[in-house]
């Protein structure tokens, strides 16, 4: 840490119990009793009785939560109280409070996650697509609930800039569904709006920690401050909230597309917060720049290029199912393909406006097209240099596809890496639109330091580990020390056998100097793939390769010991090692092994290979897959499937 960002987080520790002492008054003027915001048509197609049903189900106080159904109360739900642990957090008044205790650390996530209030936007739909008042008073009396439950600046929902910027987006989007005349506001939800845009202007991220949580923050003082421009540092908050999205769109992605934190997760996240804001500029006679949509356009295309022909992404990096918004009852399971229908829609490829009960349509009819959107064709890209990933593979985006995805990327973004995992030089494999070694997840944050760390450690992927030690120095659970730095040596692409070979430096600090090179060459003709790892070294270590696999596949040793049969439904695969003792690890916990989390909070078993090597110099390590496919590729019904998935994911 600089140490300007020792004298800044000082002096916001500061001015923060100054404020809580004496808290802010906020007076309201509106300049026109009837001020509202602009109407939102429905879209054509909606599901009305899926929304309707989800509209019901916050009324019965239940919401979801990372895909779970939980129970929160409704209307009085308890806003200071984790639905996960059922831990209740006091109202303090100081906001370290809440980071200094462990179980309230462990309990933060969950409780912001209901906090931000995606059940206010859907119970906004049920009374748009309904026009039962039931629905609207229900949302309006949610949004008091909050207000008296929470004072300011008390309590765990004043302590995150980030909250309050994801709130104030649900609360834009749900008060324009609901068609409200600011006469119509209670006057202490304007004075909380202002209260929200002030607290984001004051705690705003930077230095280390001024990544996607800086975008968000950005993102809701800047819809807010156009949506209830009512005080006189609005028309400030607007355009200072403006430059700092225009400039952080440029900072925090890669000119090729890659978000610089190098997680696909947080990727789509950020993704939510540039695309509304661009909009809602759109709708105020204020449109972004024609660079600042050619990023975002750039974002989705590199998630187009890396998914599978079933539209799953690799789980590169941290991911804890954050949205920004959601306006479908699907909203996490489309969020790659809510993305592609607007990049679809918006660049004139698509024969129509998105039409359903998706977040691409509901967006596509409620704003404006965006006019500096990028409409040309852009050729499609398999390598992404400056992110740091490639893609290998035939056939991509149909039935009979070979997918490989290669990491050879950064850590992370500024100094800290928060969100980045200890991966270097791994790799995801798909065939079929089955999966075969995949990225295992994040699972958690706060609630188990020990599963955090494994989860984002060199152990947790594709890759190669030495003495037992991660490629990266974990110094926190959102802090890496010494990072590896990865050098691309060689790309073929175009051959009928691809090949990449790369290398780190991130075992250049054991005494010995170790450097880690993979030279992966990929057959699809012959339906081979061959893993060299050379370990450059003088001394004698210990090397691990792990292979993590995709829950659905089943493995058997064969009569060779130095060989693993891989069965995932039509699919067989061999595993060929014959430099490193196998093991089959299944949910072990020492070593610690053999799990997957496929969304936030999910633990569930997978399996795990492990070859380990004892080796005495510089070495060469191989490991090779060979894989059948009896009868056809895939059967009718799962093809018909493919195909139509595949019509989104592919890149033109």
């Amino acid at each position: 840490m600089s140490a300007g960002e020792i004298v800044w987080r000082v002096s916001q520790a500061i001015g923060d119990r100054v404020e809580r002492l004496r808290p802010a008054r906020v007076s309201v003027t509106v300049r026109s009793a009837a001020a509202h915001l602009p109407g939102w048509p429905v879209p054509e197609g909606v599901d009305v009785a899926a929304h309707v049903a989800q509209a019901e189900a916050v009324l019965a106080g239940r919401v979801e939560l990372f895909g779970e159904p939980v129970s929160v109360g409704f209307p009085d739900a308890d806003w200071n109280r984790d639905p996960v642990s059922g831990l209740r957090l006091p109202l303090s008044s100081w906001k370290n409070d809440y980071l200094r205790s462990a179980s309230f650390v462990a309990a933060l996530r969950t409780l912001w996650e209901v906090n931000r209030h995606y059940q206010f936007v859907a119970l906004a739909q049920g009374y748009a697509l309904t026009g039962e008042r039931r629905f609207r008073e229900a949302a309006l009396a949610l949004v008091d609930s909050w207000i008296e439950s929470c004072p300011y600046p008390r309590g765990p929902n004043w302590v995150s800039a980030l909250e309050h910027g994801i709130r104030l987006l649900n609360w834009y989007l749900g008060a324009r569904l609901l068609r409200l005349a600011v006469s119509e506001m209670p006057r202490r939800w304007l004075e909380s709006i202002y209260l929200h845009c002030r607290f984001i202007d004051r705690n705003r991220s930077r230095f280390s920690s001024a990544n996607n949580h800086l975008i968000g923050e950005m993102a809701g003082l800047y819809v807010a401050a156009n949506a209830w421009p009512f005080w006189p540092e609005s028309a400030k908050w607007r355009e200072e909230a403006r430059r700092v999205l225009e400039s952080e769109a440029r900072l925090q992605v890669h000119e090729d597309g890659v978000g610089r934190e190098q997680t696909v997760g947080y990727q789509i996240f950020v993704l939510h917060f540039l695309i509304l804001t661009g909009l809602v500029g759109e709708l105020h006679d204020r449109p972004f720049t024609r660079e600042y949509w050619s990023i975002v356009r750039s974002m989705i295309g590199f998630l187009r290029a890396i998914a599978d022909c079933r539209g799953r992404l690799p789980d590169f990096g941290d991911c804890d199912e954050g949205m920004g918004f959601m306006l479908s009852p699907q909203a996490r399971a489309r969020r790659l393909q809510d993305l592609l229908e607007l990049d679809d829609y918006w660049s004139d490829r698509a024969p129509g406006c998105p039409t359903g009960s998706s977040a691409a349509a509901w967006l596509a009819t409620a704003f404006p097209r965006p006019v500096n959107w990028p409409r040309e064709e852009w050729p499609r890209a398999r390598a992404f240099p400056q992110g740091g990933y490639f893609v290998l593979g035939r056939d991509l985006g149909s039935p009979r596809e070979v997918l490989l995805v290669f990491d050879a990327g950064p850590l992370g973004y500024l100094s800290i890496a928060a969100h980045g995992h200890a991966d270097c030089l791994s790799f995801v494999l798909s065939i079929g639109g089955r999966r075969v070694l995949v990225d295992p997840g994040t699972y958690c944050y706060h609630r188990d330091w020990k599963w955090r760390d494994y989860f984002r450690s060199t152990a947790a992927h594709n890759t190669v580990r030495v003495d037992g030690e991660n490629q990266s120095e974990i110094g926190g659970p959102f802090m890496w020390l010494h990072k590896a730095a990865p050098r691309l040596i060689s790309l073929s692409l175009d051959s009928p056998v691809q090949r990449i070979r790369a290398q780190h430096d991130g075992y250049r600090r054991l005494r010995d100097g170790v450097i880690h090179e993979r030279d992966v060459r990929l057959d699809c003709g012959n339906r081979e793939l061959e893993v060299q790892d050379t370990l450059q070294c003088n001394g004698a270590h210990v090397v691990e390769r792990f292979w993590h696999l995709d829950p659905e596949c089943e493995v058997r040793r064969m009569d060779d010991a130095s060989s693993i049969l891989i069965e995932t439904g039509n699919l067989r695969i061999e595993l060929a090692c014959s430099d490193g003792e196998l093991r089959i690890l299944r949910g072990s916990l020492e070593p610690r092994a053999g799990w997957i989390s496929p969304r936030f909070g999910d633990l569930r078993e997978t399996t795990t290979i492990v070859a380990t090597s004892v080796i005495r110099g510089t070495t060469r390590l191989v490991t090779r897959f060979r894989w059948t496919v009896s009868g056809q590729d895939t059967s009718r019904r799962e093809e018909e499937v493919v195909e139509t998935l595949s019509r989104s994911v592919s890149v033109v």
